[in-house]
């Protein structure tokens, strides 16, 4: 039998979105082995609710690290060993997961890591000035060379880690997170916070985020509109507001929804507009599946490797070519 710790902080935050999910999955994944015993950590004034129930949920042992994540932090820059500090506390261990990169101070224990996607060596003035710090404290090219695994949730995530950071092939695995492919949540009641003017709409992600390229999506069915006034269709933008599309008419959704208003969207829409820049994977695209949502997505990236099949690909750069895609998934049938 084996001690496996995982830190699980990643499932911790509500708003973690794709991560987060992927995370619990490669965790789930990792477990398999039932003779070996399991133990979830995370950190903070409060206990995680969250990671507590999916402890319970999979027969794991939680231990919470009673201390601020700033303070943590801080003391793991200056090379404080966090796994240290837990082993002393709860016994020995034989292996830690990693299910998202994170401050952890000095490595005592043989781990393994989920690597979602490289953006932040590729463009990283798609991240805030306090993201790119917190990139740049994080000695990550070390967390993923002294790996004993990486797992990698696409061949292109692979492929950037051997070219952008000469991590060896041979060290990296693809891990599908298509594992969580279930029965779909489902529900007849329309979100609270829904326009009863949208009789029909189009679900666009990450509104605040410059890698998303939401203004690409609304733009296009700003167009389309134009075109199609019967067919007028409402860009619901989830994720914030986009900072450049100020001339541009789209309702913004909560910073936060639940798992059934986004399947209430999901069954509902028109379509799911996604412009990435650039994906490792792209969860939403495989959520929509689940309910036949008609998908158009950007041509960059992991996408055409990862997206469901009957995705249409076009270019993020050409609004021309999404207008032409609106038409395709509008078209009586």
């Amino acid at each position: 039998m084996q001690r496996i710790l995982i830190d699980a902080r990643p499932l911790a935050d509500p708003t973690c979105g794709g991560i987060g999910k992927v995370a619990r999955q490669w965790i789930i994944k990792k477990a398999q082995d039932k003779n070996n015993q399991y133990t979830c950590f995370t950190s903070g004034i409060k206990p995680s609710a969250i990671v507590e129930t999916f402890c319970k949920q999979n027969n794991f042992q939680y231990y919470h690290i009673k201390l601020p994540n700033k303070y943590l932090t801080l003391k793991s820059i200056l090379n404080f060993s966090l796994v240290n500090s837990i082993l002393k506390k709860i016994g020995n261990f034989d292996l830690l997961l990693l299910p998202n990169i994170a401050y952890l101070g000095k490595m005592t224990l043989p781990y393994q890591i989920l690597a979602h996607d490289l953006t932040f060596f590729i463009e990283p003035s798609w991240f805030s000035v306090k993201k790119r710090l917190w990139h740049k404290l994080i000695p990550i090219k070390k967390l993923y060379k002294e790996a004993q695994i990486i797992d990698c949730v696409s061949n292109q995530t692979k492929k950037d880690l051997y070219t952008l950071l000469n991590i060896p092939s041979a060290k990296c695995q693809v891990f599908s997170p298509l594992t969580w492919n279930k029965e779909p949540i489902t529900t007849n009641r329309p979100p609270d916070w829904l326009p009863k003017t949208a009789l029909r709409f189009a679900i666009i992600f990450g509104g605040d985020n410059p890698r998303k390229n939401a203004k690409t999506a609304v733009s296009a069915i700003s167009y389309f509109n134009l075109q199609n006034p019967s067919q007028y269709i409402t860009p619901i933008v989830l994720g914030g507001k986009i900072p450049t599309a100020q001339y541009l008419a789209y309702f913004q959704a909560p910073n936060f929804i639940s798992n059934k208003e986004l399947a209430w969207l999901y069954q509902n829409s028109t379509a799911l507009l996604y412009p990435s820049w650039y994906e490792g994977f792209g969860l939403p695209l495989h959520e929509a599946n689940l309910f036949d949502l008609p998908i158009i997505a950007s041509s960059t990236g992991a996408l055409t490797e990862t997206a469901p099949p009957n995705t249409i690909f076009c270019n993020p750069t050409k609004i021309h070519e999404w207008i032409t895609a609106l038409q395709i998934v509008t078209k009586p049938h």
